[in-house]
Formats: structure tokens, C-alpha cells, sequence
């Protein structure tokens, strides 16, 4: 079975993906990700479906499905596409792109017919178990099971990670990225008064990772961290550019008309220099009291 789009071509029988017939992946974990997307498309494939089928018997963490994402586009951009490949659903998974699709063609090459193996003529004899004694043999049996049971046990898939700290019934859900998390540590109090789950990371990257796993209802940054002055710029670029449309706000200091501007134009839906504006941006998105709001944030001053 060959898949080609574009530039691309994915060969399943020799377990290659090509650009230009020039080889740009063979790893078999990336191979099966893309045909199981393909397969599935238009419908997108869920993350436990996706740890099922790339990591069989093997126990790890939904991280890994992130980290091969981001490695798969990382291959495409760098070969050159002007295009997305895959998209992220927040709740469902992942899915070959809407537009990718129509472009899809395949080749279906008739697969030769099984070799059709002589019957096995071993197996009209008795076994060797059936000339044991019964109560051997029921020794033997429950020891079996004991050890299907331990397999079971320990081969089952891991339980989706808890929220902890999340209150019940969350007004909603925000994740917020600064590298400097001290600096909003009140305003964050005042939100989590109102029943608003807050979860934090300092980096760009880890934001990405997090925007994979989880649903958030609204995503608030800094401008500047780790020595990126635009870094909250260059982050709802990327969003925007994977399909990502989750509402982001910009927290900072020092906000211009021009900074309002170039906010927009990478697809930010507002920059707030003050709590208050702050308050005013997330009640447009997530039912807040910003009357109470201030002022819990007024008596946390003291």
C-alpha cells in the first residue's frame, strides 16, 4: 500500500516515507502513526487508540504521543511544507488534516494469496498433558490462569493522569505561561476563589505539550521569557498555524497601540497591562464577577 500528497509519498510495504523519492523517514513508529491517521481520516484517532497501536505491551505516558507529534511536523516543516499535517482535536486526539485529505491518492497493489499450510499432523496425537494424572493437570491449569491474571495485571493500560487540586465542577479551565509564575500568584488566587482551575508552566514548550493532552477554555501568557522578548507573540503563532484556536490573552507590562496590533495580527484576542483589564478580558470568555474579583484582588494587597 502507497500514499502520496504532494511531495510525499508513504510506501507501508518497505516501511518509508519519502520526499521527492528521496528518503526522509524510516522509523516504524512514525510510519504506523501516519497510516493510522490516514486510515481513520476524516475521523481523528484517540490518544489511547494511538498508545495502543504504537507502544504495544509497553507502559508509557501520553507525553510520548506529544513528542512523536511534534517530531512528525517537525519532519514535514523541515522537508518543506507549506502545510499542515496533522491536527490536533482537544478532547479527541489527532487527525490527518481536512485539507490533506482531499489530496490524498493511494494505490491498492493485490496482495498475493496466503501459503496454505499442510495440516499439522502432530496435533491428532495425544499431548503430553493429556497423559498426566487429573490432579496434575489441575495444578498445572490454575497455575496458568494465576499467571494470565499477573500478566493482565501488569500489561493493562494506565489509568488517565488525575487533576489534583481542580475544584468540583470548574467554572473553567486556564493555562497560564510565564516563566516568572510569582508575579501573577494573586491574581491567580482571585480566579481560583471563583471556582477557575489555573494550571501553570513557565515555557513555551511544555504549553505545547500541555495544549495536546488537555482542554483549556482560555490561555493567558507573558510577552518575554527565557530570553525571547516575543515569546507570547511566537507561541499564538504557532497555535494558530497548528489549527489550535484555543481564546490567549497577553499579561504585560508597558502595552502600546502597537503591541495591541501585532497581538491581533498573530490571532491573540486581547493584552491586558492591569489586573482589572485582565479580570474584564476572561469574564468575556469565562463567567467571572470582576466586581469581586477586584476586590478580592484589592484585599490580597494587604
Amino acid at each position: 500500500m502507497n500514499y502520496r500528497f504532494d511531495r510525499f509519498a508513504l510506501d507501508l510495504t518497505h516501511q518509508r516515507l519519502t520526499c521527492d523519492q528521496q528518503l526522509l523517514s524510516s522509523d516504524p513508529r512514525l510510519i504506523r502513526l501516519l497510516q493510522l491517521l490516514i486510515e481513520a481520516a476524516p475521523e481523528p484517532v484517540d490518544s489511547d487508540t494511538l498508545l495502543r497501536e504504537l507502544w504495544p505491551d509497553t507502559q508509557v505516558s501520553h507525553w510520548s504521543i506529544s513528542r512523536l507529534i511534534s517530531d512528525a511536523r517537525k519532519l514535514f516543516k523541515g522537508a518543506g511544507a507549506d502545510f499542515t499535517v496533522i491536527q490536533t482535536l482537544h478532547g479527541r486526539g489527532y487527525r490527518l488534516a481536512s485539507d490533506l485529505v482531499q489530496r490524498l491518492e493511494s494505490d491498492l497493489p493485490s496482495p498475493p494469496p496466503p501459503p496454505v499450510s499442510p495440516p499439522d499432523e502432530s496435533s491428532k496425537s495425544p499431548t503430553s498433558l493429556n497423559l498426566l494424572p487429573w490432579p496434575v493437570r489441575l495444578l498445572l491449569l490454575s497455575q496458568i490462569i494465576l499467571a494470565s491474571i499477573l500478566a493482565w495485571q501488569l500489561l493493562r493500560p494506565a489509568e488517565p493522569p488525575l487533576r489534583l487540586g481542580e475544584p468540583p465542577n470548574p467554572a473553567g479551565r486556564i493555562l497560564w505561561v510565564d516563566d516568572h509564575p510569582e508575579n501573577n500568584l494573586m491574581e491567580r488566587r482571585v480566579l481560583q476563589q471563583q471556582r477557575i482551575a489555573v494550571y501553570t508552566t513557565t515555557s513555551s514548550h511544555e504549553a505545547m505539550l500541555l495544549l495536546d493532552l488537555y482542554q483549556y477554555d482560555l490561555i493567558i501568557s507573558d510577552m518575554g521569557r527565557a530570553g525571547e522578548s516575543l515569546a507570547g507573540l511566537n507561541l499564538v503563532a504557532s497555535l494558530r498555524e497548528q489549527g489550535d484556536h484555543t481564546p490567549y490573552l497577553l499579561y504585560t507590562i508597558m502595552v502600546s497601540d502597537n503591541m495591541r496590533v501585532q497581538a491581533d495580527a498573530h490571532g491573540a484576542q486581547g493584552v491586558a497591562e492591569t489586573s482589572t483589564a485582565l479580570f474584564h478580558l476572561i469574564a468575556d470568555r469565562i463567567p467571572l464577577d470582576v466586581d469581586r474579583a477586584q476586590q478580592d484582588r484589592e484585599s490580597l494587597s494587604f
